[in-house]
């Protein structure tokens, strides 16, 4: 099974996207990336800079929000009627 060259992919990756990498980052991201695709199987470039997305966590961040903007209306109304 041959290997997959993430080094050139990455190289690739970053002068499509404009990112200032130097070839000792690149080449750091290059063996972890191989050693994901060791442990779990090819990795997706895309997929591998992409972040984090928890969507239980985004919703709770919300219902926060949205709890601190009705209190600050109401806050807000009793400061205007006093």
């Amino acid at each position: 099974m041959p290997s997959t060259d993430y080094l050139t992919q990455l190289a690739t990756y970053n002068s499509k996207h404009g990112i200032t990498a130097t070839f000792s980052e690149m080449k750091k991201t290059a063996r972890r990336m191989q050693k994901l695709d060791d442990e779990r199987g090819p990795v997706d470039i895309e997929a591998f800079f992409l972040l984090h997305s928890d969507p239980t966590g985004e919703e709770a961040t919300d219902n926060v929000m949205a709890e601190r903007a009705a209190q600050n209306a109401t806050n807000a109304a009793r400061r205007v009627a006093a």
